[in-house]
């Protein structure tokens, strides 16, 4: 790595400080060099709260530490005011000389916009530096505002020989308490959650997150046939949920039904949540929702958790032909593969 690289590296790393607490904001980090030193550094902590460049401004001893400094940001800094003021205009009025960026913001409401107001008060710009790097970290963000939808992943457990409950749909236990709080982890960084109705019948699952610091996903149960009951956790522990139904249209508190017809199809489910600003989502449904996904071609990564036992019979996972990768082990009976998809 060259110094340029060694640097936004750092503020990649910082930027992951936020995940689990940004969204639907991306994660940002940022360093502040001058001398070939670290003078300041920050990264977006939480949804409405300051950006990275103001952490770092921050952060500095001496505020005029700024002065013909070089910044380097994960993401091209803002130039309109939303909940907090444009980050470009700060580091204008900080003085400093150059500023290097990993992506540009795809968010129409700054796309390039920022990386001009900088070149326009004479800071020199440089972009693309680990871009490949801070997409990744990014993909979410980046999906919601390029494919005009949210992020899809899709998960499930199941046994070694290829099941995910018993043949009459009741529950198996295939977490151990090191993969039952990776899961947490995993739904801390998406904004919603997914579920299809059986799901919630059989396991009446709380899907929130209690194992990893983080914020909860937003609940989403389909229910075509409002069959699930009024008295499941999801509709009355006081978070978040929506229940997705054909024609019943509802409100309690934090739970609210949608009535999106008929012959409703995932695309439509989908373009609800994008027009809602979700800007991900985890599918953990049952084999006949997770099949309806695989289908349509709606995902953007699978993750399968597999325990180490043998059933014999039980409901089939999803048998879409899947290349997985080398399997990570996780505490003694569990292994987690992630899909291939090129």
């Amino acid at each position: 790595m060259n110094k340029q690289e060694i640097w936004m590296q750092r503020a990649l790393d910082l930027s992951l400080l936020g995940s689990g607490l940004v969204a639907p904001n991306p994660l940002v980090g940022c360093v502040i060099v001058k001398n070939d030193q670290i003078l300041g550094e920050g990264w977006h902590q939480a949804y409405g709260q300051a950006h990275a460049e103001v952490m770092a401004i921050r952060s500095l001893a001496n505020p005029e530490d700024s002065i013909g400094s070089s910044v380097y940001v994960s993401l091209e800094p803002c130039s309109h005011t939303g909940k907090t003021p444009p980050c470009a205009d700060l580091l204008i009025k900080s003085q400093v000389k150059e500023v290097f960026i990993c992506n540009l913001d795809p968010n129409p409401l700054v796309a390039g916009q920022g990386i001009e107001k900088l070149k326009a008060a004479g800071i020199q710009v440089f972009q693309g530096i680990l871009e490949n790097k801070g997409a990744e970290i990014n993909r979410q963000f980046f999906t919601y505002h390029t494919k005009k939808r949210p992020y899809i992943t899709l998960k499930w457990a199941a046994s070694q020989d290829g099941f995910i409950a018993q043949e009459d749909g009741n529950p198996v236990r295939f977490s151990n308490p090191q993969s039952q709080a990776l899961v947490h982890q995993m739904r801390t960084q998406h904004q919603g959650i997914l579920v299809g109705a059986e799901t919630i019948i059989q396991d009446n699952p709380r899907l929130n997150a209690r194992l990893w610091p983080g914020n909860s996903p937003i609940r989403i149960v389909l229910d075509p046939h409002d069959r699930i009951p009024q008295n499941s956790q999801v509709v009355q522990d006081g978070q978040c949920t929506w229940i997705i139904t054909k024609n019943t249209k509802a409100e309690n508190g934090p739970c609210q039904w949608y009535a999106i017809g008929e012959n409703y199809l995932l695309e439509d489910i989908i373009q609800l949540a994008y027009e809602k600003g979700l800007i991900s989502i985890l599918v953990e449904g049952g084999a006949k929702t997770l099949t309806a996904f695989l289908q349509s071609g709606l995902f953007d990564e699978v993750w399968k958790q597999e325990k180490d036992m043998i059933l014999g019979k039980g409901i089939a996972e999803p048998r879409n032909s899947i290349n997985w990768k080398k399997g990570i082990q996780i505490g003694e009976d569990n292994s987690w593969y992630q899909a291939d998809l090129g």
